[in-house]
């Protein structure tokens, strides 16, 4: 495998994906970075080779998350039960019977649309990486975010890219580029959501406005943020009127002092970004913005395909929905934010709808999260089957190569 000074090599019996999620670790705790304790998640539940024990234990931990999911759904399931009367398990089953084999295959198609387009968003953010190692690269981590809550996805899409020969600071920057266009995607879409809720007519009575109120608040937060880091001189500024307080708070936790300031790191760090992700800021975004819209389709079209018409849920009330949803689920608070993306969508898609259609929308609502979710599951453990058959594959010609 082509590796420089500072690359890992990826085996079966070298270093594996837990070994490098594991330094990904010790450089975050070098580095005092609050995503350190969940990369030392990720790390323990990735699977290391040859050590039974450790096996075990990664086996006890998704276990764990496993009925934590099931919990939270159980507790969300009751909730709804007993916020709408009208809402009845066997009207949602036969909205979801009731669909055409002509209504399947369209979702299907449009589920495989956003597959690709995901590959494609990160294979852009990569210098000539092919878009089918793109998906790969998407629906694996995404398999384990989809059940380890926090950045699980990190360390193994790190692994996936060195893999493939990317340089550590072109594979890091990398995966730092996707975190920022998926966390930024998920904090605009709550602004744009409050502008299409006024355009739609939608009704802010009780939490909806409560929801709207912080979309806007957000919006602010956001747009101060983008200003701030569209400007060396202001990111550097900002950043030294924040090393006091960070300090500060540092000194109470008894961590540490850096050496540099905060206006000179985060300088440094955005100018790193800008070099490594010159040239790639148009697609990534165009492809960002593409994604959402094939996610936000499936949505529509769920809805839609169980008999919800236009007239009771118009196209603008489900995309400002999928957008305050984006919002309240930027951070993952359970596993694939199982639960909570549920109650948002059900919640305000019948407050905007009408108790009338509860059932329909839950339905709706359920495929929905089976394609986006549930199904990424299974289909990303697959793809990390492959990129590790691919690995060992490259391994053994390489050593073949080398004994000839």
């Amino acid at each position: 495998m082509p590796r420089s000074s500072g690359q890992f090599t990826i085996g079966t019996n070298k270093i594996g994906p837990k070994t490098i999620g594991t330094r990904l670790v010790a450089c975050a705790r070098m580095a005092d970075d609050p995503a350190g304790p969940a990369l030392t998640l990720a790390a323990e539940a990735l699977p290391a080779e040859g050590e039974s024990a450790s096996r075990a234990r990664t086996i006890r931990k998704v276990a764990i998350r496993v009925v934590i999911i099931v919990a939270v759904l159980a507790l969300s399931s009751w909730v709804l039960f007993n916020v709408f009367d009208d809402l009845d398990w066997g009207e949602v089953r036969s909205a979801i019977g009731e669909l055409s084999d002509a209504e399947w295959l369209s979702l299907a198609f449009g589920w495989l649309v956003w597959i690709i387009l995901q590959g494609a968003l990160t294979a852009s953010l990569v210098d000539k990486l092919a878009v089918r190692r793109g998906v790969l690269a998407s629906l694996g981590p995404k398999a384990v975010s989809s059940v380890i809550p926090g950045p699980s996805d990190l360390p193994v899409r790190y692994s996936m890219f060195q893999s493939w020969g990317v340089s550590s600071s072109a594979a890091a920057t990398a995966v730092v580029g996707s975190g920022i266009f998926s966390i930024g995607s998920q904090l605009v879409l709550p602004s744009l959501a409050g502008v299409l809720i006024v355009l739609a007519d939608v009704p802010l009575s009780g939490f909806f406005s409560v929801i709207v109120t912080a979309s806007v608040a957000l919006a602010v937060i956001v747009v101060a943020i983008a200003v701030t880091l569209g400007s060396a001189t202001r990111t550097e500024a900002a950043g030294r009127r924040l090393d006091g307080p960070v300090r500060a708070v540092r000194r109470r936790l008894k961590r540490p002092a850096p050496d540099e300031d905060l206006g000179t790191t985060l300088a440094t760090k955005r100018a790193e970004a800008v070099d490594h992700l010159a040239g790639k800021w148009l697609k990534a975004a165009v492809a960002t913005v593409a994604t959402l819209a094939a996610k936000c389709a499936l949505l529509v079209m769920t809805l839609r395909f169980v008999g919800i018409p236009e007239d009771a849920l118009g196209w603008m009330a489900i995309v400002a929905v999928f957008g305050l949803v984006a919002g309240l689920t930027a951070i993952p608070l359970t596993p694939g934010s199982a639960g909570v993306a549920e109650l948002g969508f059900v919640g305000m898609l019948t407050a905007a709808a009408g108790d009338e259609w509860v059932n329909q929308i839950t339905a709706g609502v359920l495929l929905y999260r089976l394609m986006t979710w549930l199904l990424i599951v299974p289909v990303g453990l697959g793809a990390l089957g492959i990129w590790r058959h691919g690995v060992r594959a490259a391994e053994q010609r390489a050593a073949h190569a080398a004994a000839t």
